[in-house]
């Protein structure tokens, strides 16, 4: 005759406790993994768009625009863009910065595909402005150039390299703390500043600060409050 044997309940707890402890060492390291992959992948995709702007630079004699050729600005009359952006490549159905990389692909392709921010917007850091784009739109990187926004550009006025680091251009993702912050922007952005500041990871996988790259040396500035709070050509900090 054969008896049933089972589990008792004692046996069931200790299980389920030894579970517990292992979920709770794997999960943490599972996602600071997966943040690293994610910030990898910022890096690649910064140093492809790096080689696409010079090559650009090369065939036009400037860095692409901070307006996107489809943003109402550049001329589209669609009404699907906003200020400098335009409808979003990406299909999302609403305008969105990575419009400002169409210069990248079209009519010559210097990338072959628009990058997507891996860590999506969900707050930017707006400074002074009351009219900073929908978070929705930062569906990729931020790109700003000086030309665009120094005297005769297509933005006009005297901003210079105040929003692009002190550089000709500059690139920048939110980061892990998912806060859009321009890469510190002009020193008047005072929400931008601390922000702004350069993503070191020895400050905590998840911490505050953007991604940035820049390139194309140094470019004017307008002064006073047009000087980038984050002068990353001269590596200093202005505020």
């Amino acid at each position: 005759m054969f008896t049933k044997k089972g589990f008792t309940l004692i046996e069931l707890l200790i299980v389920v406790a030894i579970i517990a402890i292992l979920a709770a060492i794997a999960v943490p390291n599972f996602l600071e993994a997966q943040t690293r992959s994610k910030i990898s992948r910022c890096l690649a995709d910064m140093r492809t768009l790096t080689t696409a702007f010079e090559a650009y630079a090369v065939d036009n004699k400037c860095y692409p625009p901070i307006a996107a050729p489809n943003s109402p600005i550049a001329g589209d009359t669609s009404g699907t863009g906003i200020g400098i952006n335009g409808l979003s490549p990406l299909g999302t159905g609403l305008p969105g910065v990575s419009s400002r990389f169409i210069w990248l692909t079209t009519p010559i392709a210097y990338v072959t595909t628009i990058f997507r921010d891996p860590f999506q917007a969900i707050d930017i850091a707006r400074g002074p402005s009351t009219t900073a784009p929908n978070v929705q739109n930062y569906d990729s990187y931020d790109y700003a150039d000086a030309k665009s926004v120094w005297t005769g550009g297509i933005l006009g006025g005297l901003r210079g390299s105040g929003i692009s680091s002190g550089a000709a251009w500059r690139v920048s993702g939110c980061g892990p703390d998912h806060v859009q912050a321009y890469g510190g922007g002009m020193v008047s952005d005072t929400d931008a500043r601390e922000k702004g500041c350069d993503y070191d990871s020895t400050n905590g996988t998840v911490s505050a600060g953007d991604i940035v790259r820049i390139g194309g040396g140094a470019a004017p500035n307008g002064g006073g409050n047009y000087l980038p709070a984050w002068d990353r050509v001269q590596n200093i900090k202005n505020y």
